[in-house]
């Protein structure tokens, strides 16, 4: 599937303004997660914007903030086709989800697109095959053309208490009706959850009609949707790259400043009483973790080459390196090993979610600059 009229997706919007905690210290405030190269070269970003262009023939929104603007397009001009559909939101500042995806929805009903369809994913995530994330999607167009705002939901495979969960309903055409959203669990609940059979991980991905999102946003969070009723842009502030670059008008970008602060699953989706849920049939990864990304990156250190140097292991197994340098390990197992930034990160597997308090430990000791 590769078009509007096979998907029903008329517009992308692709959400790029993450913070790099999870990944450091490969990814930081400057360059997140997202641009991480992860498979064949490629980043996150550039994976997502490949999959996004799949969808159909219409704009392809990515919203980040204003200084990452040119690491997004340096990602978008390694593009072979579909760079002219690219349309570039430069965030002021970081306002979470429910405003980013105001900003892209805003152009397109300010150009009378109201009655348009938006899918909307985050940058950082891996999936595949295409064919079957397509056919979800397709499915969830239909969903959003019937005036329903529609998510996806992913299949537990496990008790995980880092994510948040869908209740499903009953069935509707092409997915299923959403009882409520659950906030992260602790363990006890999440095996509860994966027992049910009724509950899925909030994948965070979207699908609506502009008009719909903005009555929702209205009736859930009045205070963001009249910043964004004030914000009069149609057309871009300039061109880089060779696309379209939209929020770099000062009486723009001072609007935007004023927005509050808001997910766009507190804002919206939780307070929707008209929301469906697909069931995902497509294999989906967060990459949360440098546990998830070891099993995701071929890393054979008996030949990895890697772009600076080379990594070797002797009498050493289950480890995985990212490194600009060389590394030899040496009697020693289940190791993660990343030298990136001028700052070098060793974790044993499993214990991946400790980034994250090693990134807060730097920052109330004044180590901001690592960060």
């Amino acid at each position: 599937m590769s078009t509007t009229e096979t998907t029903g997706v008329d517009n992308v919007c692709i959400l790029a303004g993450g913070s790099g905690t999870r990944l450091w210290p490969a990814s930081n405030s400057r360059r997140p997660k997202q641009f991480i190269p992860v498979h064949e070269g490629k980043s996150l970003l550039l994976l997502t914007v490949e999959r996004a262009l799949a969808l159909g023939t219409g704009d392809l929104f990515i919203v980040t903030l204003d200084e990452q603007i040119d690491s997004v397009a340096e990602e978008c001009a390694k593009l072979s086709v579909g760079k002219e559909r690219i349309k570039l939101v430069a965030e002021p500042a970081p306002r979470n989800t429910a405003p980013a995806i105001a900003a892209a929805a805003t152009i397109l009903r300010n150009n009378h697109r109201s009655d348009e369809t938006m899918a909307v994913l985050p940058s950082d995530h891996l999936i595949t095959p295409t064919e079957a994330f397509a056919a979800d999607m397709k499915a969830a167009a239909s969903l959003a053309s019937r005036g329903f705002l529609v998510t996806f939901g992913i299949h537990p495979s496990r008790p995980e208490t880092g994510y948040g969960y869908i209740e499903a309903g009953e069935a509707v055409e092409g997915g299923r009706l959403v009882r409520r959203f659950r906030e992260k669990p602790d363990l006890g609940t999440a095996e509860a959850f994966c027992r049910s059979g009724d509950f899925f991980w909030n994948s965070g991905m979207f699908c609506f009609r502009i008009d719909r999102f903005f009555e929702e946003l209205e009736a859930g969070r009045a205070d963001i949707a009249e910043v964004f009723s004030s914000i009069e842009v149609r057309e871009p502030s300039q061109r880089l790259s060779g696309m379209d670059l939209f929020f770099r008008d000062p009486d723009v970008k001072e609007a935007y400043g004023r927005s509050p602060k808001e997910s766009v699953d507190y804002a919206v989706m939780e307070k929707c009483r008209r929301t469906a849920m697909v069931e995902a049939s497509f294999i989906w990864n967060d990459i949360g973790s440098w546990d998830e990304l070891s099993q995701v990156i071929d890393n054979d250190l008996e030949i990895s080459e890697q772009e600076g140097g080379k990594a070797i292991a002797i009498a050493s197994e289950g480890c995985f390196v990212h490194s600009d340098l060389p590394v030899a390990l040496c009697g020693v197992d289940d190791l993660i090993v990343v030298q990136e930034n001028g700052v070098l990160l060793v974790c044993k597997k499993g214990e991946g979610q400790l980034v994250k308090k090693a990134v807060e430990t730097f920052r109330e000791k004044g180590f901001n600059r690592l960060l």
